[in-house]
Parts: C-alpha cells; structure tokens; sequence
C-alpha cells in the first residue's frame, strides 16, 4: 500500500526547498553580478550611456550627478581595501559593500564629497558607481595603475571609439584632469546634461 503525501506536507517541502535555495541565489547573484544595481547607478548609467552616444570626446562629469562630490576616482578591477584607502585618501568604511569590485566585467567611479562632522565622528560622503565594461565602456589606466583622483571643477572622461564585437560597448574610457580653460575641452565641447530624474 502506497502513502501518498499530503497536500500540506508538499507546501511545506516546497517552501523548504525554496528557503534552501535563497542564500545560495544570493550568494551567486553578488558574486557573480557585483549585487543589485540602486536606482541612483542605473540613473547615472543611462546619464552616461547618452553622453557617449552624443559628438565629444570628453565628458565633465559633474552635470551627470545629482549629488554633492568635491573629487572622483577611476578604481580598477581587483582593487583591495588598502589598495583603495591609497587610492581616495582615507579608509572607507562601507568597502565591503562594493561587491563588483573583484569582477573583472566592471570598473568603478568613486565620488566623495567634504569631509564633515557626524555624531560618531568625521565622515566623508562616497558616491561608488560601477562602470560595465561590456554594456557601458571599458577602462583606461596608466600601466601599474589601480586608480586615482581628480578634482571636481576639471573631472573629465575622455573616451574613444574602436571595434568591438556584437554586444559589447566600443567605447574604451579615461579619467582625465582636464580644467574647463584648456583647448582640447573647448575644442570638443563637453556635453552638459540636465541633472537626472531621480
């Protein structure tokens, strides 16, 4: 004589295979994607996505955001916590949380803001966004270069164009202190963007 299951003894199974699976997603989705994109990045993305689809060849950073940053930094793939301290000037605290940091799909822009005093001490505000080097642009760096920083009012990403394949960005991109005064800014006419909707 068979014994057949009961109709609450299969959604219990169910909802216990489903609990099972869920850290397991998790830890694939964040170690193999860099973990949910926020809406400010997916914002700022698109922001760039279109600026690389108009004429210049340089683009001021600074109208694409729509938050407070006084410099920004271009972060390798792979960069380490001290690594990234060496780079910003300071130990972030929220480092963990960059969860794209050791995949290689993807490269960083890092905007801080003044350092100012909060309850537990002083804190500097930090923008991370990550760039995808196939959907976006990939990254120039200087040869043994993790990254580095310039300043707001001459943070500029100066990109070109190559051959790519099918399904990948032919924009390869580079964090440049280029202050607003020099030719080749007026040469190419920086684009200005409103700020994005929030």
């Amino acid at each position: 004589m068979s014994i057949k299951p009961t109709a609450s003894f299969l959604k219990a199974a169910g909802l216990l295979a489903f609990l099972s699976l869920t850290p397991f997603s998790i830890y694939i989705m964040y170690n193999r994607t860099g973990g949910p994109e926020s809406q400010k990045e997916m914002a700022f993305q698109k922001n760039l996505r279109y600026a690389f689809m108009a004429e210049p060849t340089s683009i001021d950073l600074a109208p694409l955001t729509a938050w407070p940053w006084v410099k920004v930094c271009a972060v390798d793939t792979g960069a380490s916590r001290d690594e990234l301290k060496q780079i910003i000037g300071f130990d972030y605290k929220d480092y963990d949380e960059m969860h794209w940091l050791p995949l290689k799909t993807h490269w960083s822009l890092v905007f801080i803001d003044y350092e100012r005093e909060a309850s537990w001490g002083t804190a500097h505000p930090v923008t991370p966004m990550r760039i995808p080097r196939a959907t976006l642009a990939n990254s120039k760096f200087p040869d043994g270069v993790k990254g580095f920083c310039v300043p707001r009012d001459a943070a500029r990403l100066v990109f070109a164009r190559g051959l790519a394949p099918v399904g990948t960005s032919p924009i390869v991109a580079e964090l440049k202190d280029m202050p607003a005064t020099t030719p080749t800014d007026s040469e190419n006419k920086p684009l200005t963007q409103p700020s994005p909707a929030n």
